[in-house]
């Protein structure tokens, strides 16, 4: 049983590990500066013979909706901040006003909005696949122990229940993203 347990516990993690990146490459998809806000945090500027996140040399203002104002604590390094905003690729240019840097997040179109739910719904269907990959892992695992036939059919049940509940984890994630997208 102990090795039951075990699978159980892996097969869960390994789920949750599929949901948690899926969590983080829906979060990216921004829609305004407040969605923005963390990715711009975490983005790793090249100063001082070093790598350091935006947030610990700059500070980052939400001016409204869709702008954003960086002032770098040193003007020394605001082309080192320009360049690893533009490297990022997160689809708007910072323009660089001298002592600080702007951002304008564009507005999206409803065609915009469209193409953001396809991406989503493609990382959603990718997820899924995973989780039923993972499934199928660990329910080759439980026939490769030495236990009973009931205690192994019961065994590929608990890790179907634990598929069933990953896959509607995702399924909300999805929604409630298609729910900010289409409010806006």
């Amino acid at each position: 049983m102990d090795e039951l347990n075990e699978i159980f516990f892996s097969c869960k993690k390994d789920m949750e590990k599929i949901l948690k990146k899926l969590q983080e490459e829906i979060h990216r998809i921004r829609l305004g500066s407040k969605s923005v806000l963390p990715i711009l945090e975490k983005i790793k500027v090249k100063c001082y013979a070093s790598s350091f996140p935006l947030i610990e040399v700059a500070t980052i203002t939400i001016v409204d909706n869709m702008n954003l104002t960086i002032h770098p604590w040193d003007r020394a390094i605001i082309s080192y901040i320009d360049k690893a905003i533009i490297d990022e690729n997160l689809g708007f240019m910072p323009t660089n006003k001298g002592e600080y840097i702007h951002i304008r997040i564009p507005i999206l179109t409803e065609e915009g909005r469209k193409n953001l739910m396809k991406t989503i719904k493609t990382k959603t269907e990718k997820a899924k696949i995973f989780v039923r990959t993972i499934r199928k892992k660990y329910n080759q695992s439980i026939k490769r122990l030495k236990i009973s036939e009931d205690l192994s059919k019961s065994g590929e049940n608990r890790i179907q229940k634990i598929t069933k509940g990953s896959i509607e984890k995702i399924d909300v994630l999805f929604l409630s993203k298609e729910k900010e997208i289409l409010s806006i």
